[in-house]
């Protein structure tokens, strides 16, 4: 190997160190505040305050700041409506950091509601995965069975990395979560858990939130859901999975508000999204306003104010606030 050659390999070791390091560590405590403006006459005059994919997990310094910057941010906001999309775990050990984000919750005059999330529900262990496969090695007691394990390991992998490939639904190694307690700590803090529910918020306003149950984990009825709704009311309708906004019975509401996408979490520069978690959108727009939905609904998703690996390129976590003009 020539001295130039060595140079620029050094080079580039050093470069793809430092951007995976920036990815870890540089952005997701980064949370930045997202502002729209859409033109709902329905629904004019409402600021509303849209929290997705905290996906809380152990006590670490990332949640702690997180955690900092999300009371900075809700203290500067006045809502009229606070709503939140699903993922509030990655697993029970962030049971305590949901409430202190409750906690810091402002005032909302037409209250908070909220649905669930895949991972609300599961969480999905990369450490089960990867380490049953090196196990199931391990325990193969001939080197014949060690190499067809191997193998077999290899090929689950390969399989894993074509799922990601083509951005297909990522699900495998599901440990339950406490999600029972989750909803009892939401519903203690005022915030109400609409699970294939419709409720009209005030007879003054004449608007109405639906929620619907993740298709991935829960149980979605979105045409039970809707059918509790009177077909003239304004409807502001909340699902974890911005895939459930595409079905035709969803064109019945002129706001959808969804999350799981993560934005892609990592945006590599002409590809996109590495992975939008399997959703129906594509990696150039993974998170954003969308207004080529059935009817004539509009979408925010948001890129969510936590992430399933721990990674984030061009695309930090986000508190999103909605104001609907005439």
């Amino acid at each position: 190997m020539s001295r130039w050659t060595g140079k620029v390999l050094t080079l580039g070791a050093l470069t793809a160190s430092a951007l995976l390091f920036y990815a870890w560590g540089g952005e997701r405590p980064r949370m930045v505040l997202r502002r729209y403006r859409l033109h709902l006459p329905e629904l004019a005059g409402l600021r509303l305050l849209h929290l997705s994919d905290q996906h809380f997990g152990p006590d670490n310094w990332i949640r702690r700041s997180r955690l900092r910057r999300i009371r900075a941010w809700l203290s500067q906001l006045q809502p009229d409506l606070i709503l939140l999309t699903g993922d509030f775990l990655h697993n029970d050990a962030g049971l305590d950091a949901v409430e202190m984000m409750l906690q810091a919750l402002p005032p909302a005059r037409f209250g908070a509601y909220a649905v669930l999330g895949n991972h609300d529900y599961v969480e999905y262990s990369y450490t089960e995965f990867f380490g049953n496969a090196w196990q199931q090695i391990r325990q193969a007691t001939t080197p014949s069975q060690r190499l067809a394990t191997a193998w077999q390991e290899t090929k689950r992998l390969l399989e894993l990395a074509w799922q990601i490939y083509r951005n297909d639904r990522l699900r495998f190694a599901a440990v339950p979560n406490n999600t029972r307690e989750l909803v009892a700590l939401l519903e203690m803090y005022g915030v109400e858990v609409l699970n294939n529910r419709a409720c009209d918020l005030s007879a003054d306003a004449g608007l109405w939130v639906a929620g619907v149950d993740d298709p991935i984990e829960g149980h979605p009825d979105l045409a039970g859901t809707l059918a509790q709704v009177p077909s003239d009311a304004p409807l502001i309708l909340l699902t974890h999975n911005p895939d459930l906004a595409y079905e035709p019975a969803a064109a019945r509401a002129a706001l959808i508000l969804a999350g799981h996408t993560h934005g892609g979490q990592v945006i590599l520069p002409g590809l996109g999204a590495i992975h939008t978690q399997g959703t129906h959108l594509p990696r150039q727009k993974p998170a954003g306003h969308f207004d080529n939905l059935p009817g004539r609904s509009q979408m925010i998703v948001s890129r969510g104010m936590g992430e399933s690996t721990p990674f984030r390129f061009r695309c930090p976590p986000e508190i999103v606030v909605i104001d609907l003009v005439p």
